[in-house]
């Protein structure tokens, strides 16, 4: 089995999700033309600039025990001394809404505040941090246990203490065993890979404390989600209709023995609407969509999210009486976010730096360094500083990673060819330094991950004549149709050598193009499968409109937000399966009668 290194998409009730950035595509009736080869794609994006601010009392404390506990594990006194440590203090507020059915069943706000003690022994060359048997827990980096909410310099300065103790104990049990693995390994034929790299100029960053009122944005928006909720349940076949906010405010403070000291935040806000049902022959069927923004102000307004909530039950039940499709291969276009997420999934985790020097993964691309491994017309690059691409946030955005380096764009193919690896820290040879991909949800050791990864082409066809493109191909390969897919919920990949290097991908709206002038036929049931390098190399044709996602990516280090940007691909070859089919009968008892009702307060009524 693979360790998490995907983004995947099954826990909807925790709001774990790809947020997609369009619906439906444009499509034009004139025959595509190609523009000449030229410079990439050109995006409007926005940067940045962080809000100074004063140190919280918080980074001194750290500091202090820091430098008191560093001097008695990197004393001559300890027979394995710490070569490096830092502290990373993270607070979240949290505020969760959900309504399912038309009515509001949770309204929670949470506030906690976790330590992670990273422990470093040996060298840089080969310490702790090694993975040993393809396994990176338990190895003195990173922790998330939970402290006091308060600034208390006692109560802090226990609990680092004691979690200090304990990693240097993880840690110098990991490095022997890194060490007593090595030793039974040969590795004539491979570069040296440090498992950490020094900084000259440690980083001081210090940024305003986030925040938000939490108890005005529940007030503010209960109402709007559980009329959305109502919405969506508007019908009598829909089983299951819920509406969510999610709003987190993270604060972090971090020190390490460099010198570096970060403080920095940031405010995540979520909306997700998921409407479920069920076909006739026991097939269970859902739409949704979700928003992940900086702030709630750019969330959609009200009327444009219950229009949504319209749509989405609406193509629910067009969903309901859709043919199941059948095992395919041949042309297929992926509209901009689903693109995204192609990309995301298939390439994105296999240019994690980590990957390129684990004995139990793939290593796809490790050995592919100045080769041709995309189309001569497409660029790909992760700029986790950018904010927004044409007016809409990015969520992978972030001003400094979790290894105290600022974040940076990395190249990492131009007009086709590998440039380079997503790298925090533990980098990959010939590399020699992070590029400030070092990323990890609190309580996991950081590791390589994607940010804003952007996909770009230097020769593009009008987005509205990508469907002509599309049906001169299935006609050239005598296909009765080509396949459009307008919809990705996400995915996941296998990266582990233990496993088949390939991908699967979960359309939701899915739509058979006929080459004889038939419309356009929705179908369900269908999984997009296939191994990387076969994969790109069936793109012929990339769209001159970029689109976007926004989610959550789980992999080690935990869930991180992430961004995709991609125009429309054409692709002359993909693969179809059919999605697992459930065959449960549908209710024995009636629903409820939808008759005009709601709740008493007014809030969220809807004639039912």
């Amino acid at each position: 089995m693979y360790r998490l290194p995907t983004s995947v998409v099954p826990a909807l009730a925790l709001g774990l999700v790809l947020s997609l950035g369009a619906f439906a595509c444009e499509r034009g009736d004139r025959p595509g033309t190609r523009s000449p080869m030229g410079p990439p794609l050109s995006l409007e994006t926005t940067t940045l600039e962080p809000e100074r601010g004063e140190p919280a009392p918080a980074l001194a404390i750290l500091d202090r025990e820091l430098a008191v506990n560093f001097a008695k594990l990197n004393s001559e006194a300890v027979d394995d001394p710490a070569y490096f440590m830092a502290y990373d203090l993270v607070g979240v507020e949290s505020l969760w809404l959900e309504a399912n059915d038309g009515a509001l069943d949770k309204r929670h706000i949470d506030d906690d505040r976790t330590i992670d003690v990273d422990v470093r022994v040996g060298d840089p060359m080969l310490d702790n941090g090694h993975p040993t048997n393809g396994y990176y827990g338990g190895n003195g980096l990173g922790t998330g246990i939970q402290v006091s909410l308060s600034d208390d310099p006692l109560s802090l300065a226990q609990a680092l203490w004691m979690v200090t103790e304990l990693q240097y104990r993880d840690a110098v049990e990991s490095w022997i065993q890194a060490m007593s693995d090595e030793s039974m390994l040969t590795r004539a034929d491979e570069p040296a890979h440090p498992d950490f790299t020094t900084v000259d100029e440690p980083l001081v960053h210090v940024e305003a404390a986030k925040s938000v009122d939490l108890e005005a944005l529940a007030e503010q928006w209960s109402p709007v989600v559980a009329r959305l909720s109502a919405i969506l349940d508007a019908d009598p076949v829909v089983q299951q209709a819920s509406a969510m906010l999610n709003a987190v405010v993270e604060n972090r403070s971090y020190v390490d023995t460099e010198g570096a000291k970060v403080q920095s935040g940031r405010v995540r806000v979520r909306l997700l609407m998921m409407v479920t049902a069920q076909a006739a022959d026991g097939m269970a069927l859902e739409r949704f969509v979700s928003f992940e923004r900086h702030d709630a102000s750019q969330l959609p307004s009200p009327a444009e999210l219950e229009a949504l909530a319209e749509q989405l039950r609406g193509e629910l039940m067009r969903l309901r009486e859709a043919p199941i499709a059948e095992p395919y291969t041949g042309p297929a276009v992926l509209e901009g976010p689903a693109a995204g997420v192609f990309f995301h999934e298939i390439f994105g985790h296999r240019l994690e730096g980590h990957r390129q020097k684990d004995d139990h993964e793939g290593q796809t691309f490790t050995k592919m360094l100045g080769q041709q491994i995309l189309p001569p017309f497409i660029d790909v690059y992760d700029d986790p500083t950018l904010a927004s691409v044409d007016g809409t946030p990015l969520n992978g955005h972030y001003f400094v990673d979790d290894e105290a380096i600022p974040a940076a764009r990395a190249s990492l193919v131009r007009e086709g060819v590998l440039e380079g690896f997503l790298l925090s820290r533990s980098v990959v040879a010939p590399f020699t330094a992070s590029n400030g991909h070092g990323r990890r949800e609190r309580g996991h050791r950081v590791v390589a991950r994607q940010g804003n990864l952007i996909v770009s082409a230097r020769e593009t066809v009008p987005e509205g004549e990508l469907r002509d493109r599309l049906i001169a191909e299935a006609k050239a390969q005598g296909k009765p149709y080509g396949v459009w897919f307008s919809d990705i919920q996400g995915g996941y990949t296998i990266t582990d050598r233990s496993g088949p290097q390939a991908f699967k991908v979960l359309p939701l709206m899915v739509y058979r193009v006929w080459t004889d002038g038939r419309p356009d036929e929705l179908v369900r049931g269908v999984d997009v499968v296939g191994t990387p390098l076969a994969a790109f190399e069936t793109i012929v044709a990339a769209g001159d409109e970029p689109g976007i996602f926004n989610g959550m990516c789980g992999a080690e280090s935990g869930w991180v937000p992430v961004s995709a940007v991609s125009p429309s691909l054409l692709l002359s070859k993909l693969e179809i399966e059919k999605a697992m089919h459930e065959r449960d009968k549908p209710p024995l008892l009636s629903p409820p009668p939808r008759e005009r009702g709601g709740q008493s307060s007014g809030e969220g009524t809807v004639a039912r």
